[in-house]
């Protein structure tokens, strides 16, 4: 018994002060010696390359105790449930890890801030993708017919086209680039999934199979383009290719027409194929261009609509010339379009126009257009005129808009 009574006092005698020193309290304290950073959150944590060993870092914090010593607490997951690892730290060691922890911080200040100028518009038009073609042709490839499925399934992919992105984007730059050409890609792509559809599937006409490459062909394309843009490209060399690519499709669309593949369907797998091919010449000649001279996204906004002046013209003398025929019209426009693209980037090489004055050109040349065809309606009041009246004046007053605005711009540089 008095053995007994000698070890229960024994362990009394040790139980006492480690449960003192258990319950001592510890202030929460900053980690740098600014007094500014109470946390560090997995953010800074990659920023700043700390605790990389660490998996599944989620925070990190400083307590002094009572006796003046420290502890530092790593917080971090492990096997999916909370865990951490303190570490007793004195005066010597917490001054020689705030001095490592200043030093990194000021790394990360120097380091230049993410660019995220284009993220805003990628954001915006991603989500308009998802409320339009995505939302639309989702419920239909998958073969939905209920109203109340259909409603609610075109309200979660236009929701995740918004979530989506704004997520994957959160800590990565997004150039004006990189949206333009996304964008590009995401509204190109469904044409050349359905070109792609007529040459693979010609014969298949269900929703689903008529949908499915041309919802795919968008989202490879967005992501493509963003991609290509995230390399350093420059805007507009990013516009450049946009339009080329355009140009392209427009070409192939025409050169199908004059050979008479569109006019029978056993001939429309050739047709998507020829515009598909001239789309991706399309491409390559703007990558082309484009590693020759330096372009501005106004230069190509320019670019575009001379070339379409070209086709406008182009269309109209040929129409004259062979006395209407169908094909005369794709003809004169496929000639005029490469003219006018190829003497209007020849003028460009002495100018450097900005967006704002590319913008203002195109829109002169649509407005010229419009004045002059509206114009002419009135004066056809007894409908006299025929339509290459018509299209004449309307190529006319094209050119009189894009010129007048073109000349204004250029007296300025």
């Amino acid at each position: 018994m008095d053995r007994m009574k000698s070890w229960l006092l024994l362990v009394v005698a040790w139980v006492i002060p480690l449960a003192a020193q258990e319950s001592r309290i510890e202030i929460q304290v900053a980690l740098d010696s600014s007094g500014t950073i109470l946390e560090i959150s997995p953010e800074l944590r990659d920023r700043a390359g700390l605790f990389l060993e660490v998996e599944n870092f989620t925070a990190a914090r400083l307590f002094r105790r009572e006796d003046s010593l420290f502890i530092l607490e790593i917080a971090f997951r492990q096997g999916g449930a909370p865990a951490r690892q303190r570490t007793l730290m004195d005066a010597t060691a917490l001054k020689a890890f705030r001095r490592e922890l200043s030093s990194r911080l000021a790394q990360v200040s120097q380091t230049p801030a993410l660019n995220q100028e284009g993220r805003p518009g990628l954001i915006v038009k991603q989500t308009l993708m998802g409320l339009g073609f995505y939302g639309w042709s989702v419920p239909r490839i998958l073969q939905i017919e209920g109203e109340r499925e259909t409603v609610a399934t075109y309200m979660l992919v236009g929701s995740a086209g918004f979530a989506l992105p704004y997520y994957l984007t959160r800590n990565r730059p997004v150039t004006k680039a990189q949206s333009m050409l996304a964008f590009h890609g995401a509204t190109r792509g469904i044409f050349y999934g359905a070109f792609l559809h007529n040459l693979l599937a010609p014969d298949a006409e269900s929703d689903e199979s008529r949908l499915f490459l041309p919802l795919l062909g968008s989202i490879a394309g967005s992501s493509l383009g963003f991609v290509l843009a995230g390399k350093g490209m420059e805007l507009g060399r990013a516009e450049l290719l946009g339009v080329m690519g355009d140009f392209g499709a427009g070409l192939g669309l025409a050169s199908a027409h004059i050979a008479g593949l569109w006019d029978d369907e056993r001939h429309k797998p050739a047709a998507s194929a020829v515009t598909l091919g001239m789309s991706g010449l399309g491409l390559a000649a703007g990558a082309w261009l484009s590693q020759r001279e330096h372009y501005t996204r106004g230069d190509a906004y320019v670019l575009r609509m001379q070339g379409v002046l070209g086709a406008q013209i182009g269309m109209t003398v040929a129409a004259a010339l062979a006395d209407k025929k169908e094909k005369s019209y794709s003809a004169g426009a496929m000639t005029g379009g490469v003219l006018g693209a190829g003497v209007g980037n020849w003028l460009l090489h002495y100018q450097d126009f900005d967006e704002n004055a590319g913008i203002f050109i195109s829109c002169a040349q649509i407005a010229g257009g419009l004045l002059a065809g509206g114009i002419t309606y009135l004066l056809d009041s007894q409908d006299h005129f025929d339509p290459l009246v018509y299209h004449s004046t309307i190529a006319l007053g094209s050119l009189a808009g894009h010129t007048l605005l073109y000349h204004t711009f250029k007296l300025r540089k």
